[in-house]
């Protein structure tokens, strides 16, 4: 299984440092995640709605990361939260104490709920992910034009 992530270069890995120092809407301060998506064009929307659009970086890339399909596709052990049962799981806000202790999260997305993202805990045990490419990524002018560019 593959998803992507689209972040600054010097954040382009799977250790969670950002996250572990802020948290995020599935991780607690202190533990560390990577957010990424099912598809590029959703991570970059992902990334969108959380810049300031006048001052884009010009150092982004977007990350290929692939993950062991074993743990996304055994959800009968928990290792992967689905949308369909998603009235049955845990608020997300339950997801942040560690003893859950699930490698990978199968999450709706805020933005578009019909595509995923997956939130990966790269220090929870049966971790398995590694970084597949890196490329440059260049944002549009026309994503960015309701900021004056």
């Amino acid at each position: 299984m593959i998803s992507y992530r689209v972040v600054r270069q010097k954040y382009a890995d799977l250790k969670g440092y950002g996250a572990r120092l802020y948290g995020g809407r599935f991780n607690s301060p202190g533990t560390a995640a990577v957010y990424t998506s099912q598809n590029i064009a959703l991570a970059l929307l992902e990334v969108l709605v959380h810049i300031d659009k006048a001052e884009v970086p010009e150092d982004y890339v977007v990350m290929a990361i692939r993950f062991a399909r074993r743990i996304v596709n055994r959800p009968r052990e928990r290792t992967v939260l689905r949308a369909e049962s998603w009235a049955t799981q845990p608020a997300p806000e339950d997801y942040k104490r560690p003893s859950l202790n699930l490698p990978i999260l199968r999450v709706p997305s805020v933005i578009i709920p019909r595509e995923y993202n997956y939130v990966l805990f790269p220090e929870t045990g049966g971790f398995q992910a590694g970084i597949d490419w890196i490329e440059p990524l260049d944002f549009d002018s026309c994503l960015l034009a309701s900021a004056g560019r």
